[in-house]
């Protein structure tokens, strides 16, 4: 035995540690999951923002470019016309950008406006005038050049953009050609067309704080920046967050599910741990419980052959012995061969109307030389006019046999056995109680719920000191369950143990007047 208890417990304890090792894997496994799916949403917003920010830089790029390329070949128009018609009236061309809002021609001395969208802005005009005029007479620096000079002046609160270009008159005189620009059309009619046809883009103010993946454009656009929009930015993030939960919900709940399967797996495990332990103490409990019956009928037996007892009253003794033990033996066997139909799905009942006081009264009479040689106090009551049962005679008799059995096995130093069989009513079914009372050592809260499974025997060393199978109240059980009744245990340790089993009454027979016509009643 205390090779099986230690090879049982180096087998929990396998167990756990293997639980404990799956469900450390588990969590690992989830955690990397969870990191792995952060990081690659992070790595998709990512490339997705960093796609944005090149795309931003290319229609930076582009705007800077274009812009004074559109510029100058507008002011290179207006020269051409200044050169071929000076005195002429000028119209814009078609193509002619809209954000130009005047033209202006300066000689060194004069100032002359070419074409201007708006009425004369005398104010406009003196800061062009004052812009040029404080340039060296000689323009060479900004004559003949391929692209136009930006500069900025201020008007007020408003502040002007103005392109000059370097060329020459019909006189060939070094002339430049000024064009005032509208930053608000510039921002309408140039750059907003730029970024229209991507989502992701979007062009704003450069604020005092740089944002990440913007591109501020230079020259007269360099109030502007190109960045990516923010309700693109705020989509990314939305994006992130709801794939990251998606993930982390998905590996929540596979873990989740893991974990449950593995602590049923592992319950499975500890089971049939626990049942292989059982079994084999069973093997080792049923030997001992065989083999103290059969020596002692042997040994009693080959003195009465021998005929070495000369009393009468010790022949009688022994007899009884003979008989007490074959009859404990019967019990046993009895009880290992129902448990194995049981468990295997073949055991039978033969249900007939039974009056159950009378079975319980000759169990109660064949079991009391068993309790008086135990020493217990007992005794039984029994109510008149009880209900018959449909009921397995063989079976009810085994039930009190197991459940006296029990008793008289748990019982120290107080002996009392009262059994009582009384009429009761439950869930409006008449049926009839029988109730065993003992006054041994009680059973815990704990043991309580498993007493009735098989090969079961409570961890209790006042238990465990008694040999036993832990059959008889799996088998009592059955048998209730086979009757449609129900088993009831109260106890209190130290102060003993109630079992109370109540099995239903048999249904009574339908009037015979009563079917003739039609009327049908439940009377249980």
């Amino acid at each position: 035995m205390p090779k099986d208890s230690s090879s049982g417990k180096r087998r929990t304890f396998a167990t756990r540690v293997a639980a404990f090792s799956m469900i450390v894997l588990a969590i690992g496994l989830a955690i990397v999951g969870n990191i792995l799916a952060i990081e690659q949403v992070r790595s998709v917003t990512t490339r997705l923002m960093t796609e944005a920010t090149v795309r931003a830089g290319q229609v930076a790029a582009q705007a800077n470019q274009e812009f004074p390329r559109q510029i100058a070949s507008a002011l290179r128009v207006v020269a051409d016309h200044m050169r071929r018609c000076p005195k002429g009236r000028w119209e814009p061309p078609p193509h002619f950008p809209n954000w130009i809002d005047a033209v202006y021609a300066w000689n060194g001395r004069k100032l002359h406006e070419i074409h201007a969208r708006e009425a004369n802005n005398p104010e406009v005009a003196g800061a062009v005038r004052d812009l040029l005029s404080a340039s060296p007479l000689d323009i060479s620096t900004v004559a003949f050049s391929a692209n136009p000079q930006i500069d900025f002046a201020r008007v007020g609160d408003k502040e002007l953009i103005i392109a000059q270009l370097g060329t020459t008159d019909a006189d060939f005189h070094p002339m430049i050609v000024a064009a005032v620009l509208s930053p608000d059309r510039i921002h309408a009619e140039f750059l907003s067309p730029l970024i229209a046809a991507d989502d992701a883009l979007e062009l704003a103010v450069v604020g005092p704080q740089p944002v990440v993946g913007s591109r501020n454009l230079s020259g007269a656009l360099r109030k502007w920046t190109i960045r990516p929009a923010l309700t693109f930015v705020e989509d990314q993030r939305r994006t992130v967050l709801a794939q990251t939960l998606v993930y982390v919900g998905l590996t929540t709940v596979a873990l989740g599910t893991l974990l449950l399967a593995m602590w049923f797996l592992t319950r499975v495990v500890r089971r049939e741990v626990a049942l292989s332990e059982l079994k084999s103490g069973f093997v080792a409990d049923v030997s001992h419980e065989l083999k103290t019956p059969l020596a002692l009928i042997r040994m009693f037996a080959e003195m009465l052959k021998d005929g070495r007892v000369a009393s009468q009253e010790k022949r009688q003794e022994y007899y009884e012995v003979i008989l007490r033990e074959s009859t404990r033996l019967t019990d046993l066997i009895n009880n290992i061969l129902d448990f194995s139909r049981i468990d295997a799905g073949r055991k039978e009942y033969h249900l007939e109307p039974t009056d159950v006081a009378a079975v319980v009264e000759q169990t109660y009479a064949a079991y009391r030389p068993q309790l008086e040689h135990a020493g217990f106090e007992h005794e039984l009551r029994v109510e008149r006019d009880l209900p018959p049962v449909d009921a397995d005679r063989g079976a009810i008799a085994q039930i009190l046999v197991n459940l006296i059995a029990n008793a008289i096995k748990y019982s120290d130093d107080e002996k009392s056995v009262l059994i009582e069989v009384t009429g009761d009513l439950r869930r409006n079914r008449r049926g009839v109680l029988i109730s065993v009372h003992d006054k041994g050592i009680g059973i815990t809260p704990e043991d309580r719920g498993v007493l009735t499974e098989g090969f079961y025997r409570a961890s209790d060393s006042r238990v465990q000191d008694k040999t036993g199978t832990g059959l008889g109240l799996a088998v009592v059980r059955h048998i209730i369950d086979a009757h449609g009744g129900s088993l009831d245990v109260e106890s209190r340790l130290v102060k003993g143990s109630t079992f109370r089993v109540f099995l239903p009454a048999a249904p009574e027979p339908v009037d015979a007047e009563e079917q003739q016509d039609g009327t049908n009643f439940d009377r249980r």
